[in-house]
């Protein structure tokens, strides 16, 4: 028995399924599924939905969708708050989505705060007070 069209069938919708993800429906299908459920309920689920708004908040930067990234790191903040592992990692690239839209005082506003909090403290990605003191004097 020839296995060989099955395999390609397979091939063929796992790749075309993932390309389906990097969409704006398949976005916002991941868009609806992390944010489905109430936080604190499940922190194993907490975990995993927070990881998937920051990932995809990412690969929308990437792909200059900056502001369905700053959808997705918007509802990554407001759900999981400093209790979130990437919390202090999405306030700074919400920063860099606010600089792309022009918003330049609610960037300014974010960098800020993360000076004050010494955002790198909490998460070794954050940039150092010495790095985000140019980005604040510049806005």
């Amino acid at each position: 028995m020839d296995m060989s069209k099955i395999v390609w069938v397979i091939v063929i919708a796992a790749v075309g399924g993932g390309i389906w993800l990097f969409t704006d429906g398949g976005m916002n299908k991941a868009y609806e599924s992390a944010t489905k459920s109430l936080p604190g309920n499940n922190a194993e689920q907490d975990v995993i939905d927070e990881q998937i708004l920051s990932k995809y908040g990412g690969t929308c930067m990437n792909t200059l969708r900056y502001e369905k990234a700053k959808k997705f790191y918007t509802a990554a903040i407001e759900r999981y708050g400093p209790a979130g592992k990437n919390y202090w990692w999405n306030l700074e690239q919400l920063a860099k989505c606010e600089e792309k839209l022009d918003n330049d005082m609610v960037a300014l506003d974010i960098l800020y705060n993360l000076w004050l909090e010494n955002g790198d403290a909490y998460d070794e990605r954050v940039s150092s007070r010495s790095q985000l003191k140019p980005r604040i004097m510049y806005l």
